[in-house]
């Protein structure tokens, strides 16, 4: 199998189908909501949570079965219903349309996979197997997060501030560069982590 391709979608407002509305898709629809898609869900019935949130406008509920049109301009499609035949049937839909298609728990019928993501602020570290082990993936998840700790939230969001200084500046793009390099390093974390530990200190 060639390699994957690694990289971070922005599904703001794209449309993006979730099809199945049980425990399963119930597992599938946090990382779709916080990435702003507009997310359609097709399924016969719904549990309670999918229909509350059509309600609130979250995402929006067709009590239908699965037929290729649902797919109509869409970017990706998830099948999460349980059931082997329809899970086919989305993604044989799927890729005679060109859209990406995750049948969860199938990996033969994944054209992209969920990884295990540790998140602290805007840093994400995303881990895949390709599908071989997805417990392999939450151990590591689970290491990455002691590893990377809530203090890496602030000291990324300084790094930001001062990129956004450095080129509204102009600076000499190859010490724009060494600078930006020069302070993304561990030892400015742990001073800068030292110096807001101080400041709380201070504070209390």
């Amino acid at each position: 199998m060639a390699d994957l391709f690694p990289l971070f979608l922005k599904l703001d407002g794209r449309r993006c189908v979730l099809v199945g509305a049980g425990t399963i898709a119930l597992q599938k629809l946090g990382g779709l909501l916080d990435s702003a898609a507009d997310l359609h869900v097709v399924a016969p019935v719904a549990t309670e949570e999918i229909q509350q949130l059509a309600r609130n406008g979250s995402l929006k509920w067709t009590p239908a079965e699965f037929t290729a049109s649902h797919l109509d301009g869409a970017l990706l499609v998830i099948a999460a219903t349980g059931d082997p035949a329809v899970n086919d049937a989305v993604y044989r839909a799927a890729r005679e349309r060109g859209v990406l298609c995750n049948a969860v728990d199938e990996p033969a019928r994944c054209d992209f996979y969920y990884p295990a993501v540790v998140r602290r602020g805007d840093l994400q570290l995303a881990i895949s197997t390709a599908g071989k082990s997805p417990a392999l993936a939450q151990r590591l998840r689970r290491e990455l997060e002691e590893q990377f700790d809530a203090g890496y939230i602030p000291w990324l969001n300084w790094l930001g501030s001062v990129r956004e200084i450095l080129f509204r500046r102009q600076v000499e793009p190859e010490l724009r560069k060494q600078t930006l390099h020069r302070i993304a390093g561990k030892t400015v974390f742990e001073r800068f982590r030292s110096s807001r530990r101080q400041q709380g200190g201070q504070r209390g």
